[in-house]
């Protein structure tokens, strides 16, 4: 079977507020905004721009600090630091390494990812984990994005996907719902704090034998 694992809250974990509690530094004194800076990290097309490629950090930071009003140093400091700082969730990477390895049957283990490039680039070479899936996509590579049914046709196509033997894990239902558009199994991936959702997923589809 071909295992596609998302990254953010499966593999690791992507949540905005709690990186700009920790990582965030205003020096214009402005960190009473933390809510607009996390919905622009989530929801803003200036965002979704930066996930599909179409800008850059540069650009991204240009267009936010001026609409938030918030220091432009700052911020690029801020969100050049993210894919650095990003929290692991060890136990699902170290059950996605297992099925790579094909210590719990013969699985093809991919992924594919709503990213910029810049941050696929740095956790690329910060987690060498990465290399142990056979091949994957990051959104900012391929100028499409999740739930685009066009991005699942290039990863059935780049990754020699057959929908049919295809389950991909996700933590997004509107992601999930695309997937299974096109014939895929899927299955939402709602507490990544463990692996106990993403063991649960693969029993499900027969790509363990039991739960741990």
């Amino acid at each position: 079977m071909n295992i596609v694992f998302d990254f953010g809250n499966v593999l690791v974990e992507w949540n905005p507020a709690r990186l700009i509690q920790h990582h965030y530094t205003a020096p214009d004194g402005k960190a009473h905004f933390p809510d607009a800076l996390a919905d622009t990290l989530v929801n803003h097309q200036d965002w979704l721009d930066f996930d599909l490629g179409l800008i850059d950090s540069h650009e991204l930071v240009k267009r936010s600090s001026r609409r938030l009003g918030l220091n432009a140093v700052g911020l690029r400091a801020f969100i050049d630091r993210i894919p650095h700082v990003l929290p692991l969730y060890e136990p699902t990477i170290v059950l996605m390494s297992e099925l790579a390895d094909g210590l719990h049957g013969v699985h093809r283990v991919v992924y594919l990812s709503n990213m910029p490039s810049a941050f696929a680039t740095v956790l690329e070479a910060r987690c060498p984990w990465i290399r142990r899936s056979e091949n994957g996509i990051f959104s900012g590579r391929v100028k499409l994005a999740k739930p685009d049914d066009a991005i699942y046709a290039v990863a059935e196509q780049q990754l020699c996907l057959d929908p049919r033997h295809t389950l991909f894990l996700d933590d997004s239902p509107r992601n999930v719902h695309a997937a299974r558009g096109r014939g895929w199994r899927a299955e939402i991936i709602e507490n990544p704090h463990n692996d106990h959702s993403v063991r649960k997923a693969l029993v499900a589809h027969a790509a363990l034998s039991t739960l741990r």
